[in-house]
């Protein structure tokens, strides 16, 4: 049987994460810190291929058995289009009889052995870190009320409210309107579908909490990616600057603080008819951010990861500029 490995001083952080990844026990966090250790130290590579030789030993020896199943596993870790992407592939082996012990080998062949058990303990780590995020995927956010259609305005003598069903999640400005556009317009701009848009003047912004199917809450995920597409119409003068975000709402008012996720600036021109944007949001691996709109003085960072997200779209161009939205949908990017 191989020597019992030594555990200096130095190693002890690595013993305890791999003893823990041995018994299935290692959290997300740790295994992240593990393939960091192995994929950065070859000491702690080899270290932990002699601790996968010495435990497999030690089952063999306390539970000795003449027939034996094997299953192999490969798994082959790559970058496509700037993604994470995993091949695994599995065979399998019966084997009836007594195993040979690796002691009575030859010493390449136990270099060999070592070397393979190393680079299966740094496949499995991340393997194990990754093959969550394939089996649960990013949930896909539903919007409510996408066309503003919900309000039926016909009977609304001026054709237009501040109330926009769906669209007021935490916050809600005079700036922001819901409008049957071709009666206010007097019949100059039609929606783009249905009868109703919503209209915003500058620093007017629509915010709504992100669901799935389901009901359940969208949260910030590291690496989560999405599209926001719509249509837009540009009135008014001056620069149109649509400004969409992903927000974590820390606290509303008075003591607003938000967080954003990711953002866009989506500068549109003006003219006449209806543009369709499309605005991407990537929310990268780090979620870590400090807050993006305060009114208090404390600017605490926060870990956004886990947090439920809110879609806000904000006018921030000219004094002058005027967008009216309509039938807006996000969808998850895939690669």
């Amino acid at each position: 049987m191989s020597d019992l490995p030594a555990h200096p001083p130095e190693a002890d952080e690595l013993s305890e994460l791999f003893a823990r990844f041995l018994d299935q026990r290692l959290d997300e966090k740790g295994h992240r810190r593990l393939e960091d250790l192995l994929r950065d130290d070859p000491a702690a590579r080899d270290r932990c291929a002699k601790l996968l030789l010495f435990d497999a030993e030690m089952k063999d020896a306390l539970e000795p058995s003449e027939l034996e199943w094997l299953e192999t596993r490969r798994v082959v870790l790559a970058r496509r289009d700037g993604r994470p992407a995993m091949e695994i592939q599995r065979s399998q082996e019966l084997r009836v009889g007594p195993r040979a012990r690796l002691e009575n080998s030859r010493p390449g062949k136990r270099r060999k052995a070592a070397a393979i058990f190393g680079s299966f303990a740094v496949l499995a780590a991340a393997a194990a870190f990754l093959v969550p995020r394939f089996l649960h995927p990013v949930a896909a956010p539903v919007l409510r009320n996408p066309g503003f259609e919900i309000t039926d305005l016909s009977l609304n003598t001026t054709g237009n409210t501040t109330a926009l069903i769906e669209w007021q999640d935490y916050f809600s400005t005079l700036d922001a309107d819901l409008c049957e556009i071709g009666r206010v317009s007097g019949g100059r701009v039609f929606a783009k579908s249905g009868r109703n848009v919503a209209r915003l003047k500058r620093g007017g912004h629509l915010t709504q909490r992100l669901q799935d199917e389901h009901g359940k809450p969208i949260t910030a995920r590291p690496g989560a990616r999405y599209v926001l597409t719509g249509w837009a119409y540009t009135d008014g003068t001056g620069t149109h600057v649509l400004r969409p975000a992903l927000r974590v709402v820390a606290s509303g008012w008075p003591a607003m603080i938000q967080y954003e996720a990711a953002t866009q600036r989506h500068e549109l021109p003006q003219k006449d008819g209806w543009q369709q944007f499309r605005v991407e949001f990537d929310l990268g691996q780090d979620l870590e951010r400090e807050p993006s709109d305060v009114t208090i003085t404390e600017r605490p960072t926060l870990d956004l990861k886990g947090r439920e997200m809110t879609l806000s779209l904000d006018s921030r161009g000219d004094k002058g500029s005027v967008f009216y939205l309509d039938d807006l949908s996000l969808e998850v990017k895939g690669d």
